[in-house]
């Protein structure tokens, strides 16, 4: 079953929240908040916040208490692809089909875009009740996303770019680029669903193992990454081995994990057959 059918309940939830959150087009400075819409709405498959409702629901937890640190980690990742389509990073003119926010608005504009879904990701989850959820969640998304998580992770992409990189420094760059942010997604979800400890960590490794499939499965459909330094049949048992130890970890919570077991399988879906 095609993703956007499966999580259809899910990826409505979503958008519905995503437009609430974000400020209004005619809020002056009105040309900022258009911009950020522009970069968050109608595009993108939400496979963070998807995983943050998968989550909660398979700890047991409340999905309509998820969709605040789902939208979160949806701007956050969003405000990456922004800053990252620039001209000082990726110089890309194109995104998902359409003009990268810089091309639409203008740099100037886009940074300050970018900024501003940082700023929005943080601000709401000021309002998630108790406080005491609020911060284990601001504490989570903040690390994973900052110098420790996703920025760290590009940084070391780009000083590790023009010279030769190795399989150790090409698991730390995937580890926090990207999967950072996804082992979070899971993680929030644990959290609002107030899931046992014992629970927590099968969804955090869950997370770890399906983060670092993601980003293998994106450098074997890019040629880049991964499929530099391992050879193709090698990179796909590597994914397959990935996403079977992180089915692996959830496979105790039953039906409830169903949603979480069907993302592992869309992802092995992903991967291009080899010709032999």
């Amino acid at each position: 079953m095609k993703y956007e059918v499966y999580f259809k309940h899910y990826l409505a939830l979503i958008e519905k929240k995503l437009e609430e959150m974000l400020p209004p087009a005619s809020q002056y400075p009105s040309v900022i908040h258009e911009a950020m819409r522009y970069a968050v709405l109608g595009t993108g498959k939400r496979f963070r916040p998807v995983l943050v409702l998968a989550a909660v629901e398979a700890c047991g937890g409340n999905i309509e208490e998820a969709l605040i640190p789902a939208c979160s980690l949806e701007f956050i990742h969003s405000y990456s692809l922004v800053h990252d389509d620039l001209p000082a990073l990726d110089n890309d003119d194109a995104r998902r089909g359409q003009p990268t926010c810089h091309k639409q608005f203008g740099e100037d504009m886009a940074i300050l875009a970018g900024d501003g879904l940082l700023t929005l990701a943080l601000q709401i989850l000021g309002w998630v009740e108790p406080p005491k959820r609020a911060l284990r969640l601001l504490a989570e998304i903040s690390t994973s996303a900052g110098t420790y998580g996703m920025i760290g992770g590009q940084v070391a992409d780009l000083i590790e770019s023009k010279s030769d990189v190795d399989l150790p420094m090409l698991d730390y760059i995937s580890t926090h680029k990207t999967g950072k942010l996804i082992k979070a997604s899971v993680v929030c979800g644990a959290i609002v669903a107030g899931a046992s400890a014992e629970i927590h960590q099968k969804i955090l490794r869950y997370g770890e193992y399906l983060g670092l499939a993601f980003q293998s499965v994106d450098d074997f459909l890019d040629g880049d990454g991964y499929s530099v330094v391992i050879k193709p049949r090698e990179l796909k048992q590597k994914i397959r081995d990935l996403i079977a130890k992180a089915k692996k970890e959830v496979r105790p919570l039953g039906r409830k994990a169903e949603k979480m077991q069907a993302l592992a399988d869309m992802l092995l879906r992903r991967m291009p057959k080899i010709k032999t």
